[in-house]
């Protein structure tokens, strides 16, 4: 599986050792607006990451592409993920984002989201890309709009009402930032 390099973050596979750290994220941040599905009571947290973890490895085999561990490129912590996903019975692919809250606020979703829908668009050769959120998620919109995403329909998937955005391969327009791919 290939790595990203950007100015501030490596996007790289997850390894069982991040698992600890990526249980931590979940603790923290278990809080309906920023999870798909809800909450996730804290007895069932080291379950739902491990499933997390499974799921996107198992992703990455059967699609050629998937969800990274978003990394400081400094101190090389986990702070959290970032990726392309495949929506449950459909042919769409979904860019997610989550960090952990102390990464809120510096750009640093924008930055993940950006460099994965560049490798979308680049490597993988995806037409176009989608991205959810809940409607009152107003930080997620803005990171979604900053990565050029634009607001198409509100919908019904994940079994929650959610805020639909696109981009498509032809509008995509890469900036300048900084984007290495470590194969």
């Amino acid at each position: 599986m290939p790595a990203i390099e950007t100015a501030r973050l490596r996007l790289r596979c997850f390894t069982e050792r991040d698992l600890e750290d990526y249980v931590r994220i979940f603790a923290i941040q278990n809080i309906p607006v920023t999870l798909p599905k809800g909450s996730v009571p804290l007895e069932q947290v080291r379950e739902a990451a491990q499933a997390a973890y499974n799921y996107f490895t198992c992703h990455w085999q059967q699609h050629g592409f998937g969800v990274w561990a978003v990394c400081d490129r400094v101190n090389h912590k986990l702070i959290g993920q970032c990726g392309l996903n495949c929506l449950p019975d459909s042919y769409e692919v979904e860019v997610l984002y989550r960090l952990e809250r102390a990464y809120w606020n510096q750009g640093l979703a924008t930055e993940a989201t950006k460099a994965s829908l560049r490798y979308g668009f680049e490597q993988v050769q995806l037409d176009k890309i989608v991205a959810l959120t809940l409607p009152h998620h107003l930080a997620s919109r803005r990171v979604m709009e900053k990565a050029g995403l634009h607001y198409k329909k509100d919908a019904h998937i994940y079994g929650l009402d959610v805020v639909y955005y696109t981009l498509h391969r032809v509008e995509y327009q890469p900036d300048d930032s900084m984007y290495v791919l470590l194969v």
